[in-house]
């Protein structure tokens, strides 16, 4: 499986030693950081990964573009998982560079779920959310595998 990861990412999470993963390779992609290649077909899930500081600078002023970003991605039958470095605590606990509260963003994601069917990960670490992605674009590997069978 090939990971396709968007150019303009400033902070690239390492996929080295996550088996089945062939390479990553950095494309333009036209929303999301994060996106695979499984048996030549691009696989409809992207993800959006977000420090705490990003995230809550995207929510607030950049919140027109994001939105634009995820009704790009709703239109063209993608899967938009927002992917945070940080747990569910950190976010709730706020941002200190931020006057929105923590508790509003956690509300604002879940609203953001209903209604763009965004899925949230809360990941503790760089790694964890590194091996998610690759295991989620993995079984998206397998299940293709299955149908091929059927």
């Amino acid at each position: 499986m090939i990971l396709m990861a968007d150019t303009r990412e400033q902070k690239m999470l390492d996929f080295s030693g996550i088996e089945g993963i062939e390479k990553v390779e950095e494309v333009a992609l036209p929303y999301g950081d994060y996106t695979a290649i499984v048996h030549g077909k691009p696989v409809p899930i992207v993800i959006e990964r977000k420090a705490i500081g990003d995230l809550f600078g995207t929510m607030t002023n950049s919140y027109d573009r994001f939105k634009r970003e995820m009704e790009r991605a709703k239109k063209s039958e993608f899967k938009l998982i927002l992917a945070i470095e940080g747990t569910y605590t950190n976010v709730w606990n706020g941002y200190d560079h931020s006057q929105f509260s923590g508790e509003s963003m956690v509300k604002k994601l879940a609203m953001l779920q209903v209604r763009y069917d965004i899925e949230t990960w809360f990941c503790e670490s760089r790694r964890v959310m590194s091996r998610r992605i690759a295991d989620l674009f993995l079984a998206v590997e397998r299940n293709w595998a299955k149908e091929v069978l059927i």
